[in-house]
């Protein structure tokens, strides 16, 4: 296990000298949800036809995988060919509608890819991103070449999602979450507004804390982000796509699959391995030590997986 140094934890995307992100250009491509933002290295696609694909959680844009992409060029192994998207109502890209489900995403985020001129892809989701990527994986089969999910929303969460004051108990905190971000979706563009009000008051930060093993030894950035990249409209949606999905059809993925979670994660628990272990008997499982909710950020290493596959070992 490798503990991100604190030079890697920064969200900021805005170091020109960066050797990590050098070359990446910001792309815009229309998809039937509206235009999609990735960072790639466009010139990447002429030399493979495999690309490494960044899906964000709900709390967040293509900024929460720096730290990743930062520590796996730190270790002389970047990651390769990257495509890191901003998903739909999320960053700079557009709107994510109120009927959108999360096979109109999967589709969204083939399309980008394949415009950009990769036939197949190794995935790394976070959170709603998790759940996005083997969503992908069950949907696109042929071009998946492997998912590494992290903290995936899972049977748990989906149950907290479809019935939030019945199963208040299971996740407490998700769903106290959930309530908050549909009641702060109904202020409209004010919604953000306030979260940053939050931050400035310095209240955001001890909000997040179950969030986290200990948010005290996270770089200053990673909070910072969280109040600029909430959207509580497309947490909301999002959060109504992934219930409304059937989870059962993951049983169908072929490719390798890693899980991982963290120790603290106070949205997945040894539950959720049980049955992820029963639907996808041959997925990889690692549980990673004093990490909450954000693995990918407190603790992690990157290792290359047989079969060219991509994935994160806590």
């Amino acid at each position: 296990m490798n503990t991100t140094p604190a030079s890697s934890t920064h969200y900021s995307a805005e170091n020109r000298f960066d050797r990590a992100t050098a070359g990446f250009t910001r792309v815009v491509v229309p998809t039937e949800l509206g235009d999609v933002v990735a960072h790639v290295d466009p010139n990447a696609a002429a030399l493979s036809d495999s690309a490494t694909l960044l899906l964000h959680g709900a709390a967040g844009s293509w900024t929460t995988w720096l730290p990743l992409i930062r520590a796996s060029h730190a270790t002389g192994s970047p990651l390769q060919n990257v495509v890191a998207l901003d998903l739909p109502g999320w960053g700079e890209s557009g709107s994510i509608s109120a009927t959108a489900t999360v096979e109109d995403l999967a589709d969204a985020v083939a399309h980008v890819t394949r415009t950009l001129g990769y036939a197949k892809w190794n995935i790394f989701g976070h959170s709603l991103g998790g759940h996005l990527g083997l969503t992908i994986a069950a949907r696109h089969p042929e071009r998946t070449a492997s998912v590494t999910a992290i903290s995936a929303t899972g049977p748990g969460a989906l149950s907290v999602l479809r019935h939030p004051v019945r199963r208040f108990g299971t996740l407490p905190l998700l769903a106290g979450m959930l309530g908050a971000m549909r009641f702060l979706s109904t202020l409209g563009p004010a919604s953000t507004g306030l979260v940053r009000i939050f931050h400035r008051l310095r209240v955001l930060g001890p909000l997040s804390s179950p969030l986290f093993a200990d948010r005290r030894a996270l770089d200053r950035s990673v909070i910072d982000s969280l109040a600029t990249e909430i959207r509580p409209t497309a947490f909301a949606r999002g959060a109504a796509a992934a219930a409304r999905y059937d989870e059962a059809q993951w049983a169908s993925i072929q490719c390798p699959v890693t899980l991982v979670r963290g120790d603290q994660d106070v949205f997945v628990s040894s539950t959720d391995d049980d049955w992820f272990a029963r639907v996808i008997p041959h997925a990889r499982q690692q549980v990673s030590p004093r990490a909450g909710h954000f693995a990918h950020i407190e603790s992690f290493e990157t290792s290359a997986p047989a079969r060219g596959g991509s994935s994160v070992a806590a």
